[in-house]
C-alpha cells in the first residue's frame, strides 16, 4: 500500500502509473484470428494501483438499447479533485440485439479506456506482468546480496580485524558452526552477516572474534 500523502492528483496518478506493469495477452478472438488483454486483465493491472494511492476510477455507460451508440465516460477522483479521461462511443448500427450490444461495446471501450489511463499495453506473453514482478523481486534480491556482502566485508575487515584470507575463513566458519567458509559464504552473505552479528550481540565489540575463532581451533586441533 502507499504511504506517501499525495499533493494532487497528479502527483496520485504519476506514483500509480509507475507500479504499472503491462499486460499479457489472456483471451482469443477468433474472429479476427487475434488474441487481446480482456477487461479483467487490463483492471487487475490498473485499478488496484490508483486505488493504494487513494485515486477512485468510475467509469459510467450512457446510452440504452433504443439507440444506436454506447458511450462510456471514465473519470477519476482524488480528494476533491476530478478528472474525465475519455470519452468515447460506439455505434450499435450493426447489432442485431441492442443490449448485448451495449455490453460488449461497453466492455471494449472501458478496456482501452483503462489501458490508456494507466499508459498500460498489450504484450503477446499472458503472463508478462508476472515476469515484470518477479524481475522487480529478483532485482531487490540481488541489491539486498550486494549489500549484505559489503557489510560483511567491513565487519571482518574493519571491525573484527581479519588481516587477510586465513584470518577471515576462520572467523566465518566459527561464527557459522562450520556452515560456511570464505570459498562458499557468497553464497548466502545473509546467514554470514546474521551470525556475526548474532555472536557480536552478547560479545560486543566485534575484535574478541578473531582471537576467540582462533582459540577454538587450538583446541580443536589438540583434541
Amino acid at each position: 500500500m502507499a504511504t506517501k500523502k499525495h499533493e494532487s492528483l497528479a502527483e496520485a496518478l504519476a506514483a500509480a502509473q509507475a507500479e504499472m506493469t503491462n499486460v499479457g495477452k489472456n483471451a482469443d478472438n477468433p474472429h479476427y484470428r487475434s488474441s487481446y488483454a480482456d477487461l479483467s486483465a487490463v483492471r487487475n493491472a490498473v485499478i488496484p494501483h490508483l486505488a493504494s494511492h487513494g485515486i477512485a476510477c468510475v467509469q459510467s455507460v450512457n446510452g440504452s438499447a433504443a439507440e444506436d451508440s454506447a458511450t462510456i465516460v471514465t473519470t477519476i477522483y482524488f480528494g476533491a479533485e476530478s478528472l474525465e479521461i475519455a470519452r468515447c462511443s460506439v455505434s450499435l448500427a450493426g447489432e442485431k440485439v441492442k443490449p448485448p450490444g451495449v455490453g460488449k461495446a461497453s466492455s471494449y471501450l472501458r478496456r482501452y479506456q483503462l489501458a490508456g489511463l494507466g499508459g498500460v499495453a498489450q504484450t503477446d506473453d499472458p503472463n508478462d506482468g508476472d515476469y515484470a514482478k518477479e524481475a522487480k523481486e529478483s532485482e531487490a534480491a540481488d541489491r539486498l546480496s550486494r549489500q549484505q556482502l559489503a557489510k560483511v566485508k567491513q565487519i571482518l575487515h574493519q571491525e573484527v580485524g581479519c588481516a587477510g584470507k586465513e584470518d577471515a575463513d576462520t572467523v566465518i566458519r566459527w561464527v557459522t558452526g562450520g556452515c560456511w567458509s570464505l570459498a562458499t559464504w557468497e553464497q548466502d552473505p545473509g546467514d554470514v552477516l546474521g551470525a556475526l552479528q548474532e555472536r557480536n550481540d552478547s560479545n560486543p565489540p566485534y575484535e574478541f572474534m578473531l582471537s576467540a575463532a582462533m582459540e577454538d581451533g587450538r583446541k580443536e586441533a589438540k583434541q
